[in-house]
């Protein structure tokens, strides 16, 4: 087995390699310290995402001028199982139940559970929007997002990897 050759003339004198940028002088330290500084704006704009852009709980709106009884009203988001909750009922954060028919059953006096099974009635997106919950945060970048559409393929994206 032949021994191992050290070829030192392959390897490139740094110093001489860089000769032609000059020498460190003030202007080289000026941009060293200002680009040292630029870390300070740059760590709190990355940590500032995490109070931000976090999803509040949510649930679809209805329309205030709606006339619809309480009962209605408080059964007119479906029930789903929220991975947040381990699995627990929670209402929907995507789809409420058709409008037209919670008039319908509310003007005929039905009850949701007692005269209409809810499993059976058709359901819609969030055409009007979400409610938030402003118990945690006043409002986040996704609460104050114009385009709501994004909040559902958000959710979705998440939970369905």
């Amino acid at each position: 087995m032949p021994a191992a050759t050290s070829d030192t003339s392959k390897i490139t004198d740094y110093d001489a390699a860089t000769a032609f940028l000059g020498e460190w002088g003030p202007f080289q330290r000026r941009v060293v310290f200002l680009l040292c500084l630029s870390f300070i704006p740059n760590g709190l704009t990355a940590l500032s995402v995490v109070f931000l852009a976090d999803t509040p709980d949510h649930r679809c709106a209805l329309p205030a001028h709606l006339n619809l009884s309480a009962a209605w009203r408080n059964n007119s988001i479906p029930l789903e199982e929220d991975a947040n909750r381990d699995g627990a009922l929670g209402p929907s954060k995507c789809s409420r139940y058709k409008v037209e028919n919670l008039l319908n059953y509310s003007e005929r006096g039905l009850l949701p559970g007692a005269d209409v099974n809810l499993s059976n009635v058709p359901k819609e997106g969030c055409l009007d929007g979400w409610e938030f919950d402003h118990s945690v945060y006043t409002s986040t970048i996704v609460s104050e997002s114009i385009n709501y559409n994004f909040l559902c393929l958000r959710m979705s994206l998440y939970e369905h990897p």
